[in-house]
C-alpha cells in the first residue's frame, strides 16, 4: 500500500514515486512518465508535479536529460580500494558490459607532473591516451593517461576502442603491473569533460590520479581519470591497529 495522501501534495507525490522506484516499478535507467501523465494519473496541478519531480532530482533519485525526459538514476559502481584493477575488471566483476571510445592517442610532450612521475628527461616524449570509459553503453569516466612512449606505441598496435590497456600490457606485452600510487579528489566538469561524458557542466566528479609501476618499481603509466560522481564511488575497509 502506498503512502497516505496528505498535504502538501507535492510531498505526497514525491513519496509515492520514491516508493515506486524502491519497489522496482521504475528501474534504474527507466524514464518516468511525463509531467502531463502524472498530472492526469494523480489529478494534480502542473505546479505540484513539477515541485515533486524537483524534490526527487534534488535528492538524487532521478535526473533530467534535456529533450529526452526524466530518468531513474542507476546505482553507483563501487570500487573497493584493496587491489590494483583495471576498468575492464571492475565492470565485469559487477556484470556490467565495459566498452571504450577513443578520444586521442599520440606521442607528445608530457605535462610537467607526468614527466616527473614517469622519470622522463625534459627532451623525452610520452605517449598520451585519452578514452571515454563506458558501462552498458553509458559514459562513466574519462581517462587521460601518459605512458612511457615505447610502451604506448606497442599498445597503439591494438584498437583502443576495444582493448583493456592493463590486459594487453600484461597478457600480450608481458609487462606486469606490480603496484600503484593513487590519490582521489573532487572536482566539477568543465565544458570539455562535460561534452565527452554527456553530462551538464559543473556536474560533480571524482578525480583519480594513478601512477602505476612494473617490476623494479619502474613507473609506466600516469593517468588522471574523471568519474561521474553519480555513477561511481570508492569504498575501503579500515582496520585499527592495537595501541
Amino acid at each position: 500500500m502506498g503512502p497516505l495522501r496528505h498535504t502538501p501534495l507535492y510531498r505526497w507525490l514525491a513519496e509515492t514515486l520514491r516508493d515506486d522506484i524502491s519497489q522496482g516499478v521504475y528501474g534504474p535507467g527507466d524514464i518516468l512518465p511525463p509531467e502531463h501523465e502524472l498530472m492526469r494519473r494523480y489529478d494534480l496541478s502542473s505546479t505540484t508535479v513539477r515541485r515533486a519531480v524537483h524534490e526527487l532530482v534534488r535528492e538524487g533519485w532521478i535526473y533530467r536529460k534535456a529533450g529526452k525526459g526524466t530518468f531513474v538514476r542507476r546505482t553507483r559502481v563501487e570500487e573497493h580500494l584493496s587491489r590494483l584493477t583495471s576498468f575492464l575488471e571492475e565492470m565485469r566483476s559487477r556484470n556490467i558490459v565495459p566498452s571504450f571510445k577513443l578520444v586521442c592517442a599520440k606521442p607528445c610532450a608530457p605535462s610537467a607532473e607526468a614527466a616527473r612521475a614517469l622519470n622522463l628527461s625534459v627532451d623525452q616524449e610520452a605517449f598520451y591516451i585519452e578514452r571515454v570509459q563506458l558501462g552498458n553503453g553509458e559514459p562513466i569516466a574519462l581517462a587521460q593517461g601518459y605512458w612511457r612512449r615505447e610502451i604506448g606505441e606497442q599498445l597503439a598496435q591494438h584498437d583502443f576502442n576495444l582493448i583493456g590497456l592493463y590486459e594487453v600490457l600484461e597478457g600480450t606485452l608481458r609487462i606486469p603491473l606490480v603496484e600503484a600510487d593513487e590519490s582521489i579528489s573532487a572536482a566539477v566538469a568543465d565544458a570539455d569533460i562535460a561534452r565527452k561524458l554527456d553530462i551538464p557542466r559543473r556536474t560533480p566528479l571524482l578525480v583519480r590520479r594513478r601512477l602505476s609501476y612494473t617490476t623494479a618499481m619502474r613507473p609506466v603509466e600516469h593517468t588522471t581519470t574523471f568519474y561521474r560522481a553519480d555513477r561511481y564511488e570508492y569504498k575501503i575497509r579500515l582496520a585499527r591497529l592495537a595501541a
